[in-house]
This record gives structure tokens, sequence and C-alpha cells, in this order.
């Protein structure tokens, strides 16, 4: 997969799971270049992105759609919640179209943070090429 590729899939499936959930989403961050560690060796790059939400939604169902759209797009995922209460549930992917990506269900609002593969090229150099 290219840098441009890997940019690309990530922010898909970012953008394909907010739809999944609905409501007015917020870029917080991205899709930004990053350095990486090459699964061979040496240093590569990705792409990370991270969308918010204001609360509302339910939780559960929201973690139950994601879980079933990352599965369908070969995304490895596990639901968690921690304890509290107002516990923060989620669900956790790897694999597929990505390196990682998170949904965080919190009652003080949602956030999908998603990290692409790594791929060949210089982050440092890309960063100063507006990437």
């Amino acid at each position: 997969m290219t840098s441009a590729e890997a940019k690309q899939a990530i922010v898909d499936i970012v953008d394909d799971s907010y739809a999944e959930i609905g409501g007015d989403w917020t870029i917080r961050s991205g899709p930004a270049v990053q350095s990486c560690p090459l699964p061979g060796g040496g240093t590569g790059a990705a792409y990370s992105y991270i969308v918010d939400r204001k609360p509302g939604g339910t939780p559960p169902a929201d973690v139950a759609k994601l879980q079933d759209l990352w599965k369908a797009k070969g995304i490895t995922t596990q639901a968690y919640e921690n304890s509290g209460k107002d516990p923060v549930r989620g669900v956790r992917g790897f694999g597929g179209p990505t390196t990682s990506i998170d949904l965080y269900a919190d009652p003080v609002g949602y956030t999908i943070e998603g990290l692409s593969v790594c791929t060949v090229g210089d982050a440092a150099e890309m960063q100063g090429n507006g990437e």
C-alpha cells in the first residue's frame, strides 16, 4: 500500500464509522502523517485521523454498530467498558485497512481515532511538504 492509499483508507474507515453512528462530528486532528516502525525494520509513515461528537446516542448500540461495520471490513474488534457510575464504553479494532481504530463512547462525548497502516515514506519530509 502506498502512503496515499493508506491515508485514503483511514479517512474512509473513520468517515464510514461516524456515518454509521450518525450525529454531527468535527475533525479534531488529521489526517496527519507521523513516523511509524516498518514491519521489516526502519521507519515509515502512517496517518492518524481523529473526530469528535457531542454527547448523545446509545453507547452499547453504537459499539455494536461499529463492531459489525469493522468486522465486515476485515478489522478484528474488541469491545470494552471501564468501571464507574457512567462507564466509558468503546470498541477497538486492529487490522484490515488500519493499524488501529477506536471508538470511545464517553457520556461526555464520542471520539473515533484511526491510525493507518505503516507505509514506506519519510514522515518528516512529508510533513515539510504539507502532509
